[in-house]
């Protein structure tokens, strides 16, 4: 196929059936050619989000479906190409969130931060017909759509990938030219980054992954520690009251790192310096509200949409602090064992909301719908929302829960393999990001999983000598202030990694390692402001009236990052 000259040539349903990737190139895998879609789009105008800047694209739309051979399944798959004069020999794989394999095939979605680079950007339906993961899981109670499972666990990234590779070759006509490879997520899309990066190493040039899923199991059941814990203390806090705790903390801790901007850049620190009881006794007040809940993050959701609350009148009890306290420390079992592990101070408590009972003028437990869904679908295999109750539910339950699950799941939704063999030997590159006040996925999960990574890829080697070989191929950022895979209303000083894929491209075209990783305030007081993220384990410290910021380390801050999980024979990873 000689090389098209326009997107005029490129974007035609017959120029792409003539480049599907031919019978044979994948073995069990069908193209369906005459599911071939495309248009042309033109002045296309992408508004600056999180992820990538402000642009205006012309690209040609393509969609088709493929099958496995002899399943008579139908797998869609969309891909973004640019016209040809803007590729850049690059392509782009992009994942989901929640429960969803992609972000959707419009312009606030993954796609368009492929594109602006030179890149083919694809995604995938995973076979689902449009439907998230939790509800094609079951086919029925007790029975596990096994196929479906390993789609989303990591076979559908992987063959959207594949397939969209050998497209791009051949739309392209690149001949014996490289085509760089490159994975771009946050959230499930973190871990199904992590799928691809620990499966199929080989395949990617560089690796974007933000707030990771994995170690899916814990990580889902994790939403309902709160919950217990509640439970347990029979304590169920107002949420202002939890509000004032968090703004407290933020307003407490903002210094610590030795810039007053109302951005806590060093948990670490406020862990080891802010004492929470100072908070007893400090009056809140929150007027009386209506209208759906502000909650929804990433993997934590709600079983209502929304209530009325009345105006809230207190001050801080000992019991709520007492209640964060716990929570802070992570989940640990009846005989003190830690099982898990929570978010760091100045992160919303999502968690621990509380539903108001007019009937009874008080706050009472509020299931998390995520964790409760993954119970009772993923743990008890039946096909409901959510667990019922939390009756007779204790510690050693949750912890239970937890290891039924990575037991289940290990091989498909775990994604917590920490040898990285096969990507470090073949050159590729990983950019791995958290937010420090992540509601949802608790940032110290990041932290657990580098650290796997560096004392299994290099054992008996010191931490500065483990983490500079570590950092040849994956280096990791915690993200000041940020929320999940966003930036923070109650942060809005802080900055965001919004050119993570310019970042690596340079790194890996253009060998410029990123020793810092770049970022843009971009909303509040210092809007527009660039700033430079520390590489794990170096963290931010600035001098100079907080005008000069320097990447330290110090032992007492670095342990309070690390936890061994001995509440399980094996090791978590």
């Amino acid at each position: 196929m000689a090389r098209a000259a326009s997107l005029t040539d490129i974007c035609t349903d017959a120029y792409i059936k003539a480049a599907l990737p031919a019978a044979g190139t994948f073995q069990g895998i069908s193209m369906v050619p005459s599911s071939v879609s495309t248009s042309i789009q033109s002045n296309v105008s992408v508004s600056s989000n999180d992820f990538f800047p402000a642009a205006t694209l012309n690209y040609c739309d393509v969609t088709f479906n493929y099958t496995h051979t002899g399943r008579g399944d139908r797998v869609a798959l969309t891909y973004w190409l640019p016209a040809p004069a803007d590729f850049k020999n690059r392509f782009l794989t992009t994942g989901g969130e929640a429960y969803n394999i992609n972000e959707g095939t419009g312009t606030s979605g993954s796609l368009p931060g492929g594109v602006m680079y030179g890149a083919v950007a694809g995604l995938t339906d995973g076979g689902f017909n449009g439907e998230s993961f939790d509800d094609v899981f079951l086919l029925a109670n007790s029975t596990v759509d096994w196929q479906n499972t390993f789609m989303f666990g990591y076979q559908g990234i992987h063959e959207m990938m594949a397939i969209g590779r050998e497209l791009t070759k051949n739309v392209y006509s690149t001949g014996e030219d490289k085509v760089y490879t490159y994975y771009q997520s946050c959230s499930e899309g973190g871990r199904e980054g992590w799928s691809q990066a620990q499966r199929y190493g080989f395949d990617y040039d560089g690796i974007i992954v933000g707030a990771p899923a994995f170690r899916f199991a814990h990580q889902q059941i994790n939403h309902l520690v709160s919950n217990v814990v509640e439970k347990t203390m029979d304590y169920y806090p107002p949420p202002c009251e939890l509000e004032l705790i968090v703004n407290a903390t933020i307003a407490a801790c903002d210094p610590l790192d030795g810039r007053t901007d109302g951005v806590i850049a060093r948990s670490d620190l406020c862990k080891l310096h802010f004492n929470l009881t100072s908070l007893i006794g400090t009056p809140y007040y929150c007027e009386a509200s209506s209208g759906g809940s502000s909650l929804g993050l990433g993997f934590s959701k709600r079983q209502s949409g929304g209530m009325t609350t009345p105006a809230q009148n207190g001050t801080v009890t000992a019991e709520a602090i007492k209640l964060v306290e716990t929570l802070y420390a992570g989940l640990q079992d009846s005989e003190g064992r830690q099982a898990y592990l929570y978010y760091q101070p100045g992160a919303d408590f999502d968690d621990a909301e509380t539903t108001y009972d007019s009937t009874t003028d008080s706050w009472t437990l509020s299931i998390d719908g995520n964790g409760g869904e993954f119970v009772a679908k993923f743990i008890e295999l039946l096909e409901v929302s959510s667990i019922s109750s939390l009756e007779n539910v204790t510690y050693d339950t949750v912890r239970d829960w937890m290891q039924m699950g990575w037991t289940t799941y290990e091989d498909t939704l775990m994604t917590h393999n920490p040898d990285l063999t096969a990507i470090q030997q073949t050159g590729g590159k990983i950019l791995h990001f958290h937010g420090e006040q992540d509601p949802s996925v608790p940032t110290a999960s990041s932290v657990h999983y580098y650290e796997a990574v560096r004392k299994i890829m290099f054992p008996n080697e010191s931490l500065n000598t483990s983490a500079e070989a570590l950092g040849e191929f994956y280096r990791l950022y915690l993200v000041p202030g940020m929320a999940h895979c966003g930036t923070n209303s109650e942060q809005p000083n802080g900055p965001f990694p919004q050119t993570n894929f310019a970042v690596m491209i340079d790194w890996v075209e253009n060998g410029v390692v990123p020793v810092t990783l770049n970022a843009t305030v971009l909303q509040g007081d210092n809007g527009g402001e660039k700033q430079e993220i520390c590489a794990w384990p170096l963290r931010p410290l600035w001098s100079n009236n907080g005008t000069t910021m320097d990447c330290v380390f110090d032992e007492a801050s670095y342990q309070t990052w690390i936890y061994d999980f001995d509440a399980y024979k094996l090791p978590l990873y």
